[in-house]
């Protein structure tokens, strides 16, 4: 016959409540593991769970993009294990210039081995991106955007990469393009960082606000600090920065004299925290801020003067990184003690303290050190450790009390 629920209780007995007796092991293995919950970092690292390893080094690597061959250089530093995700740098060459040499005169290598980051430079058709007035394509036969999308998929494919720290890097030209896959990428780019190029893509496709780093100098032979100069650029850095400024919604500015000749132009109270700094480098040509390959060719390049007072390598790593942090966590600065505008602008300055490309602090001592730290390119800070500290203490007596209260319960069932 169909049985039922109600057969199920007229059959079973009652029978009196009892407690079952906590096995001691049990007991030792929960305290075990919160103790172990404890002594783990305050912040998650997230994993890449399937394998994908790759040797550290340079590849040379190609592609096609509806039927044309492209090409690019990749670079993995020996800190990639295969499992805890890099950030990942798109590097655009100037025109003219190719991969291996950009990667070479805008060292942009040895602080990728230094901060602990995969590079891939792309090889633009005929050495020139496609990009024109107003950061827009200049024709529409090369399809460099779907090249670099297609490109940034693959890469997240077969290597580990953090999805949310992919940025965007070039000089001159590739600095324009860099700006047009701010516009036309926003999905898959989280910042940029422009040497000598910064432009404002009219209209602006990008659905969601950008953080964005430049630097420029007043000299500059070839895309001149102001309005003026070739037909793809008329419009002054500065108006650039402002328009992306407007974009991100920002509502606070302010400018500080950080060098003799270096002067730091900073848009904050952004939307999504996408803040917009502008290095003004007086006197300045149209070249990489700490660049030894610019420095030592000044002369003979003809383009104008190299500024060792800054890196733009290590700015842009300080920027890029923090602005990770800053989206994920929108009260970034309330969780720092910093509330007042002007606190947040003497912290923002704490960038041009920095030396120069070089590992962070520990970091020879303990190549893996602090995971999610360390592919951040810093270490915790005191008040990061004092909270974790803290947060350990607290998980610790948890852990006393639960084998305190499991004991308790074996003893008395």
């Amino acid at each position: 016959r169909r049985y039922s629920m109600a057969d199920e209780k007229m059959a079973a007995p009652r029978r009196p409540m009892c407690r079952r007796k906590a096995h001691p092991a049990l007991i030792s293995w929960v305290a075990l593991l919160v103790l172990a919950c404890a002594s783990a970092p305050l912040r998650a690292v997230d994993i890449c769970y399937d394998d994908r390893p790759r040797e550290s080094g340079v590849y040379d690597g190609e592609m096609y993009v509806d039927g044309t061959k492209r090409s690019y250089v990749l670079y993995i530093p020996p800190e990639y294990d295969g499992h805890h995700p890099l950030p990942l740098v798109l590097n655009c060459p100037n025109t003219g210039a190719t991969a291996m040499q950009e990667l070479h005169q805008s060292g942009l290598m040895d602080a990728a081995r230094g901060y602990s980051f995969v590079i891939v430079t792309l090889n633009a058709m005929n050495n020139e991106f496609n990009v024109g007035a107003d950061a827009l394509a200049a024709t529409p036969e090369v399809h460099d955007i779907k090249f670099a999308r297609v490109l940034s998929r693959y890469l997240l494919s077969r290597l580990c990469i953090d999805p949310n720290a992919i940025f965007a890097t070039g000089i001159s030209r590739g600095g324009r393009f860099a700006s047009r896959l701010a516009s036309e990428m926003s999905d898959v780019i989280t910042a940029i960082g422009v040497v000598s190029g910064l432009r404002y893509p009219r209209p602006n496709n990008a659905t969601r606000p950008t953080p964005v780093i430049a630097f420029h100098g007043t000299a500059d032979p070839i895309n001149p600090y102001e309005d003026g100069g070739p037909d793809y650029w008329q419009t002054g850095v500065e108006d650039a920065a402002r328009a992306w400024a407007d974009f991100n919604r920002c509502r606070k500015s302010a400018t500080h004299r950080i060098a003799r000749s270096i002067v730091k132009l900073l848009y904050y109270h952004c939307d999504d925290n996408a803040d917009v700094v502008l290095y003004r480098i007086e006197g300045g040509g149209h070249t990489w801020p700490g660049s030894e390959f610019y420095y030592a060719n000044q002369r003979r390049l003809h383009l104008g003067a190299t500024t060792l007072d800054i890196s733009a390598n290590d700015l842009m790593w300080d920027f890029w990184t923090r602005h990770v942090e800053m989206r994920r966590d929108r009260q970034y600065w309330r969780h720092r003690g910093v509330s007042s505008d002007g606190d947040i602008v003497i912290v923002s300055l704490h960038a041009e303290e920095r030396p120069r490309t070089q590992l962070p602090s520990g970091a020879t001592q303990n190549p893996r050190g602090s995971l999610a730290a360390l592919a951040r390119g810093r270490l915790p800070s005191a008040d990061e450790s004092s909270h974790a500290t803290a947060t350990s203490a607290g998980l610790l007596v948890l852990a006393v009390v639960a084998a305190t209260v499991a004991a308790g319960a074996t003893q008395n069932p």
